[in-house]
């Protein structure tokens, strides 16, 4: 079974929701990932298919990125949903991706978190001249 072929078994519900005509590019990127040129040369397929499904969440978050919630004609649009969720399956995806990811490629994020009940001199400062 090529890759292509296995990626429509599983993702076609992504292919048809995003417009999607096919799985090529996901392929180039997956191959890429893992290093080789044809998919003949990738021979370890828990790899090759660890590395793909990485390769489908991301590509399919870049393209609902500009999505935006919209009302229109009285009705709302939460087209945030699909980033939402679209990103919760790619950090899934990344973790079973990451034995095979180059340090380099590893998104690191640092999150700070304000105890808002706790007095904090610069907060209270905020628009006194």
């Amino acid at each position: 079974m090529t890759l292509e072929t296995w990626l429509t078994a599983r993702f076609s519900n992504i292919q048809s929701a995003l417009g999607w005509s096919d799985f090529s590019v996901i392929t180039e990127d997956a191959l890429a990932l893992y290093g080789v040129d044809l998919e003949a040369e990738a021979i370890d397929l828990d790899k090759l298919h660890a590395l793909a499904r990485f390769a489908t969440w991301k590509q399919a978050q870049i393209d609902v990125s500009l999505d935006m919630d919209f009302s229109a004609d009285g009705r709302r649009y939460n087209r945030s949903q699909m980033h939402e969720m679209i990103t919760k399956n790619l950090a899934s995806a990344m973790a079973d991706a990451t034995p095979y990811l180059d340090a380099l490629m590893i998104d690191v994020t640092e999150i700070t978190i304000r105890d808002p009940y706790e007095y904090d001199e610069e907060r209270d400062n905020v628009g006194n001249l």
